[in-house]
């Protein structure tokens, strides 16, 4: 049975020759939304909408009259962070599925081209269906507690690469065959993921530069966890 420095070896197999690329293609990606467990990630609407007590607090000097301006900004600011927000939600449902195959072609030892990401553009609303069935789970089983919704998490995980591997079968069960087949396999990706972070470290002394190189790399890594785990599974 494989563990997280074989997956880790994999991956660094595979991009061996192709590392531009798949920095490239990764950034893009990212860009648009993608991410290859079809999660919708940390939005910079979240980010803004943090920051809210924050700002309260800094402008309880300021005059009304300018007030009344800084909060016609705010909201304009806002308004067109939502709207990105969203788009990359929805766009990025389907680049998600090709960043996948992007990265099942890179392990299986097929050409990886920049264009797989915009390949999965027919599966727009089985994507997006998949990505927000995902989203609703996850965040119900949150509201539990942190670690349940983390374990489902996981349990969900493989659901975008099962879809991306069969177009023909729906959301609901992308995500049940993802359950079956992280069964007993979740403490192996939460070991894989774990294993980065001290390159995660790395990269924050970078000022972040080094995650150009860390993403690809981790989902890379995921994609041999995936062929893995899926063969077991077939087995």
């Amino acid at each position: 049975m494989k563990r997280a420095a074989d997956f880790r070896a994999d991956a660094r197999r595979a991009l061996s020759g192709n590392w531009l690329t798949a920095v490239g293609t990764t950034f893009v990606a990212g860009l648009l939304g993608a991410n290859v467990t079809m999660s919708g990630g940390q939005s910079v609407t979240g980010s803004v909408a943090n920051q809210g007590g924050n700002l309260s607090q800094m402008t309880e000097d300021i005059p009304s009259e300018a007030m009344v301006v800084i909060a016609a900004v705010v909201v304009a600011v806002a308004s067109v962070v939502a709207v990105i927000g969203l788009i990359q939600f929805i766009v990025g449902a389907f680049v998600s599925l090709g960043l996948i195959q992007f990265n099942m072609n890179l392990i299986d030892g097929r050409q990886a081209r920049f264009g797989d990401i915009f390949s999965k553009t027919s599966m727009l609303g089985k994507a997006l269906w998949l990505r927000i069935r995902i989203a609703i789970f996850t965040f119900l089983w949150t509201l539990l507690l942190i670690v349940p919704g983390i374990i489902k998490s996981f349990a969900y995980s493989m659901a975008g690469f099962i879809m991306a591997e069969n177009p023909e079968i729906d959301a609901k069960e992308a995500m049940e065959v993802s359950m079956a087949m992280m069964q007993g396999n979740k403490w192996r990706l939460f070991c894989l993921n774990l294993s980065f972070i001290g390159w995660g470290f790395l990269c924050l002394l970078t000022f972040g530069i080094g995650f150009f190189w860390l993403s690809p790399y981790t989902n890379a890594a995921t994609a041999a966890f995936y062929d893995e785990v899926s063969r077991e599974y077939a087995g």
